[in-house]
């Protein structure tokens, strides 16, 4: 008579039972139902939990009396074969959930295997963080839209946004001006369109952020010495205008009416568009001045009403709407583009004020944001009119850009050389992937976004991003430090993670 061994696996415990064979003839017990298949588990999901580090697997049991084990194990994706392994126990037909506290989830694989007394497996489940339609630039985009709402804006006098973080004094105890304010707020309206067709986190905007965000920034509007409407820099009705700082608030606009369909983003729009018309004359054969009672007509408020005059007529289909959007684009191409690279210099103005005929001076600084404006301009113009000259002026634009402002970085974190943006104002370098994400969409070259891409996934990853508030340094290689953070920047930085949400998802 012969002895052999099978195991069974009760409540983590090994037990071995013994079978007896006689004359090569096995005799074993009667059919054991534990011995047959074992079903998987279901309802596997994987999210986080409000932190990047912190992972939650949540999934129901199978329904089997002898179930005794759910195996749980990770690994990454690159590397299949090297994986962390945990023994749960398990009830039948349970709900579990399980926390895990891991750095960079979003690059590994959970599995789960359903053992049963015999130590029968099931098949596998597999998932990740960004399956079932999620991305990873959504989470992130989400990580940091609540850290900045927690940091800069809950408990703040007037529920405006603060300035910077660590909050300092200073005036209107330290609120952010309409410009922090603004990033802030585009910062939400790219993250919303991020978020549109993904159910939870689309009802978590509108409940959360919808009327409180508008309701704030609403604060800001006055009618200053009997002029027309528009956003001050701080509430009340005495604080000064800029151009630039309501245009940047108007597009924000109109993109929320075209894609909520709600007349009260519609309004606002053209409460801006009106206030736009009183900053603009033929003094310089036209263009928008920069600040009321200034002089200087700028790229940053021409550009910038070129862009939001076309998406003023993509949501009315009123044709003063193209007009005005040609007339700005034409202006500031002529008058401020250097001819020599196709960048954008900075501003224009009288060589004396009290003269309109007097000769006409050039700043010649360069930002990047004054290129990423006209690129967007032109390709909205194009995709309007399809006249192809409109795309050409943009490619233009985007590779001198990409020259001007990307640098060559070898990243440790992602293991590999790409172009890094160089470290400089981050505001300037959102509102220039708007430029080539606009581009991209018509002419699919994914070259720049690229770029971007590895430039925000390297900062996630790096000392760049502080691990205790998940802000973003403003040098993105992560090789310097910084103790004081502006919502300006990371406003700005919401709106790139969620505009490479949206590219994702196209």
């Amino acid at each position: 008579m012969k002895k052999s061994f099978f195991k069974y696996v009760v409540g983590g415990c090994l037990t071995l039972c013994m079978v007896y064979s006689c004359n090569d003839q096995e005799i074993s017990e009667p059919d054991d139902p534990a011995l047959g298949a074992v079903q998987g588990v279901s309802d596997l999901k994987v999210e986080r939990n409000g932190q990047e580090e912190e992972v939650i697997l949540s999934w129901k049991n199978p329904d089997d009396p002898y179930l005794a084990n759910i195996e749980l194990s990770y690994f990454e994706r690159s590397a299949k074969d090297e994986r962390t392994v945990l023994l749960l126990d398990a009830g039948s037909g349970e709900q579990m959930t399980y926390t895990l506290d891991m750095e960079t989830p979003e690059i590994y694989n959970f599995g789960l295997t359903a053992l049963n007394m015999a130590g029968i497996r099931s098949e596998e489940m597999i998932a990740g963080l960004h399956t079932a339609g999620e991305n990873v630039w959504i989470s992130r985009a989400d990580t940091l839209m609540q850290a900045i709402v927690s940091l800069y804006l809950d408990g703040k006098p007037r529920d405006i946004w603060s300035s910077q973080y660590p909050q300092g004094g200073g005036y209107w105890d330290g609120a952010a001006v309409i410009w922090g304010h603004g990033a802030a707020f585009s910062g939400y309206t790219a993250f919303k369109h991020a978020t549109w067709n993904v159910p939870e986190l689309k009802a978590e905007v509108e409940e959360n952020y919808d009327e409180r965000l508008l309701t704030a920034i609403d604060k800001f509007r006055n009618r200053r010495n009997g002029g027309p409407e528009a956003y001050a820099v701080y509430p009340g009705e005495g604080d000064e205008r800029y151009y630039d700082d309501n245009i940047w608030i108007g597009i924000d606009m109109v993109s929320l009416y075209i894609l909520t369909n709600d007349a009260r983003y519609l309004e606002r729009a053209e409460i801006v568009w009106n206030f736009v018309q009183a900053g603009t004359d033929d003094i310089m054969g036209g263009g928008v001045y920069w600040k009321e009672g200034q002089k200087s007509k700028h790229t940053c408020s021409t550009a910038p009403a070129a862009v939001l005059a076309a998406k003023l007529y993509e949501a009315t289909g009123e044709e003063h709407y193209l007009t005005s959007a040609k007339a700005y684009y034409s202006w500031v191409k002529e008058l401020l583009q250097d001819p020599a690279d196709y960048l954008y210099w900075d501003n224009a103005r009288l060589s004396d004020e009290n003269d309109p005929d007097s000769g006409i001076e050039i700043s010649t600084a360069k930002y990047s944001y004054n290129s990423g404006q006209p690129m967007q301009a032109a390709v909205l113009l194009y995709k309007i009119t399809n006249e192809p000259h409109y795309l050409t002026d943009a490619q233009h634009i985007a590779e001198a850009a990409h020259q001007r402002w990307f640098t060559p970085f070898q990243s440790h974190i992602l293991d590999e050389s790409f172009n890094i943006l160089e470290p400089g104002h981050v505001w300037f370098q959102g509102i220039m992937l708007r430029g080539y994400a606009e581009l991209y969409l018509v002419d699919h070259n994914d070259t720049y976004i690229e770029d971007y891409r590895k430039t925000l996934q390297h900062a996630w990853l790096s000392d760049a991003r502080n691990p205790d508030t998940n802000l973003i340094n403003e040098n993105f290689k992560g090789t310097t430090t910084q103790d004081s953070w502006e919502i300006l920047h990371q406003g700005a930085i919401v709106e790139m993670l969620s505009q490479l949400a949206l590219l994702d998802a196209d």
